[in-house]
């Protein structure tokens, strides 16, 4: 069923629009129409109810229809109205035209007019209807792709056009005035990432093959972010004439995705611990414990309870982990001199010494990179046969995930003289475990790695100058992968 059409008519002559309202209600059943007597009363009828057209006269005392339509425009700028007027000239229709009417319309005797009166109502109110729909729908789409950080494109292969959404420009780091073609698009992808795209693009215009992937991308500044891209060909009479697709951001799904993994790589790890790294010296305890209590030999005590502070070393250790595998959420500008110094004075270093190349300000937790610190100085003690020194100092400018504006964030290494670590493991040294020191329990670099992460950082190990090892702290690429 059409729905109802409120029609307000305004006419200073009584009898006329009587007469109008009434002939019109039964031109359409779908009319409601209520009357003015002017100007000043229709905007008092159009303030206390809703219309969907206005039909004025032209000619009334005090204030013209044109007049009466200028104020209308101010407050209802779409709302159909039509000038139906016993005057007529190109004058008037002219200024009609310029003020914004929908149409206009002049009075003349029969039903006729009444007829043509009422279908131009009906045609104007369905498509400003239809207008606002429209206008609805493309806002809720807008607001969609804001929402789900995705936008649509399509490309017109027998045209060779294309478009794109505002979204998919704002992906892109443009403003929503600019264009985009399909190879400027994938100028934009990573260039490890860019064959990829460009063979699955090609694929669906030659072969009709829809695709779908995943695929990293840096914007109009540079930031790097994880999107999902998918194409799907669109045919017409057996040929393929256009591609259209979607472009999402999907950055912050990756980042949940690598938290997920991080979560599921402790647990890995702490189930290791559990079934093996404490099941060891808790077999260790329990033997001793019952030689002592059958020996009363003071050496097997001794050897229980260093088992059991083993076990609680590695619990610790355990805990550290579960602590530090959060992100960091606050960060300010820290000394890392300071820190550093700090982080000496808890670790015993007899017989290393530390020392600073420069000066590193850096925005970082600076209780967990004491910690990353303490862990790092540890290291050297157990593992660096004969290092006398630890050096630290700057490498390049570094801006961190968590860094704020108008933070000073510098790249760093901390390095040490000793006998280094050998190449071959040294993708190894930062999991939960290992270890090439009997009596360690391979957890220290492993808190490294995991503080290090959680500031956005990447760590790696090389050789120093002096033939030791060095751990040098860099930016973390946008998006967890480069």
């Amino acid at each position: 069923m059409d729905s109802p059409i409120r029609v307000l008519h305004v006419d200073d002559d009584p009898d006329f629009r009587e007469l109008t309202a009434e002939l019109l209600e039964r031109e359409n059943d779908r009319f409601t129409v209520t009357t003015a007597p002017g100007p000043e009363a229709g905007r008092e009828r159009l303030e206390s109810a809703e219309f969907d057209c206005v039909v004025s006269d032209f000619d009334m005392p005090g204030e013209s229809g044109i007049a009466f339509l200028e104020t209308v425009r101010a407050d209802y700028p779409d709302l159909p109205f039509i000038l139906f007027t016993g005057k007529g000239s190109e004058e008037v229709a002219s200024d009609a035209i310029s003020a914004g009417v929908t149409d206009y319309l002049q009075k003349a005797i029969g039903s006729e007019q009444y007829e043509l009166l009422a279908n131009r109502i009906a045609t104007a109110v369905d498509q400003y209807r239809t207008a606002r729909e429209l206008e609805r729908q493309n806002d809720l789409f807008e607001k969609a792709e804001s929402i789900g950080n995705v936008g649509a494109w399509e490309y017109d292969i027998v045209t060779d056009t294309s478009y794109v959404s505002d979204e998919v420009l704002r992906i892109h780091g443009l403003d929503t005035d600019e264009h985009l073609t399909p190879e400027e698009t994938i100028e934009y992808f990573h260039p490890d990432d860019r064959d990829e795209i460009r063979t699955a693009f090609r694929g669906a215009i030659d072969d009709g093959r829809a695709y779908d992937l995943e695929l990293r991308m840096r914007d109009a500044d540079g930031t790097q972010h994880w999107v999902r891209t998918r194409g799907e060909p669109q045919s017409e009479d057996g040929d393929i004439v256009r591609v259209r697709g979607i472009l999402q951001d999907i950055t912050e799904q990756k980042r949940r995705e690598k938290k997920l993994e991080r979560q599921n790589a402790r647990l890995e790890e702490f189930a290791h611990v559990v079934s093996h790294d404490i099941r060891n010296p808790l077999q260790v305890a329990s033997g001793k414990l019952e030689i002592a209590r059958q020996t009363d030999d003071p050496e097997a005590f001794t050897q229980a309870e260093e088992a059991l502070a083993r076990i609680e070393t590695i619990i610790e250790n355990i805990l550290t982990l579960a602590r530090h595998g959060r992100t960091v959420d606050e960060t300010e500008p820290v000394q890392l001199q300071e820190v550093a110094q700090e982080a000496w004075e808890t670790v015993e270093t007899e017989g290393l010494t530390l020392s600073f190349d420069t000066e590193v300000e850096l925005a970082a937790d600076s209780d967990r990179l004491r910690q990353l610190l303490e862990n790092l100085f540890a290291n050297t003690v157990e593992h660096g046969d004969g290092a006398h020194t630890i050096r630290i100092g700057e490498i390049q400018p570094l801006y961190t995930a968590t860094r704020t504006s108008g933070d000073t964030t510098t790249g760093f290494y901390v390095a040490d003289d000793g006998g280094g670590i050998p190449e071959d493991i040294r993708d190894e040294v930062f999991d939960s475990g290992f270890t090439t020191a009997a009596e360690s329990t391979g957890f220290g670099l492993a808190i490294v790695a995991q503080i290090a992460e959680a500031h956005g950082w990447d760590v790696t190990v090389t050789d120093s100058y002096d033939g030791g090892a060095r751990f040098e702290f860099t930016e973390q690429p946008a998006g967890g992968a480069d």
